[in-house]
């Protein structure tokens, strides 16, 4: 039923970072085979399922592009070049939470911006790449 609801708004937005459509339906099966144990937190949250969905699976899909960057190939210069006319602060923040794997709390403690701030422009950098996939 979640899976006939949701499917094709997640594929969509699946597309807008992964647009290969094999490699996208791939995606969308992990990430319903992965969230579908953690539904209970869907239902628990103060978001909608869809926007708890959406959120989790930004998570998944940055994980596997971040998965897809190590093992080589274009992907890496392709999501690069989609962020080159970004500020270099967005550059590196975007640089080091999907090629290097940290978390926002390490950045923005190293960078002595608030947590916030870094999740600002972690959202800025995906609307960026959305908007130069389209």
């Amino acid at each position: 039923m979640l899976y006939t609801r949701y499917s094709g708004m997640l594929f969509s937005y699946i597309l807008q970072f992964v647009p290969d459509e094999k490699e996208a339906a791939t995606l969308l099966v992990d990430i319903f085979s992965r969230l579908t144990p953690k539904l209970q937190n869907g239902f628990d949250s103060h978001l909608s399922v869809y926007c708890w969905l959406q959120v989790e699976s930004r998570k998944i899909i940055l994980e596997h592009l971040h998965e897809t960057t190590k093992e080589g190939g274009q992907t890496r210069t392709y999501y690069f070049s989609l962020l080159e006319d970004a500020p270099p602060e967005h550059q590196w923040v975007f640089r080091e939470l999907f090629l290097n794997g940290r978390k926002k709390e390490e950045l923005a403690a190293c960078s002595g911006k608030d947590l916030a701030y870094i999740s600002k422009i972690l959202r800025e950098c995906l609307v960026m790449i959305r908007k130069n996939l389209g």
